[in-house]
């Protein structure tokens, strides 16, 4: 019996070590033309971003409708720098390139900027409230709590 609650206690005060802590919070960092969200040091997606967030509901919705800026931003900048780029590539090569399809690629990369702006602005938004939600819920402490259950006394861990 002796051995068995020094056990517990033992694994009472290692487990905390393997609780969530403050790295699990995405930090903003601007770079010379975006963006960038990092957690633990790796570069977020929009699709990760959106599965990170999907612990808080307010940051989700939030999340939800900047992946759907992010999305349309790179339909309309991918098809515009495309045309743009193969007039470009077809005037380099010596070829007669069309200069009107070059424009309206180009219009099209103007059109996606807006879009990436939004993407910008909510995808902050849902991060604060990530980031202020694992504060305020305590999410990187561990609890321990001692009760009954259907089987009898036991140890309740949260973190």
């Amino acid at each position: 019996m002796r051995k068995a609650f020094i056990f517990g206690l033992l694994l009472i005060t290692i487990f905390p070590l393997y609780g969530q802590n403050n790295t699990d919070t995405i930090e903003v960092k601007s770079a010379p033309i975006s963006v960038i969200f990092l957690q633990n040091g790796k570069k977020l997606t929009p699709r990760n971003l959106l599965e990170i967030s999907a612990s808080n509901e307010a940051s989700y919705n939030e999340m939800k409708i900047a992946k759907r800026y992010s999305d349309i931003a790179t339909v309309f900048g991918s098809a515009g720098g495309f045309m743009l780029g193969w007039q470009l590539g077809t005037a380099t090569g010596g070829g007669e390139p069309n200069w009107n399809l070059a424009a309206v690629g180009a219009g099209l990369i103007v059109v996606s900027i807006p879009f990436s702006l939004a993407y910008t602005k909510h995808t902050r938004k849902a991060v604060d409230i990530y980031n202020n939600g694992l504060q305020q819920t305590g999410r990187n402490s561990v609890e321990f709590k001692f009760g009954l259950s259907y089987n009898g006394i036991g140890l309740r861990i949260r973190y």
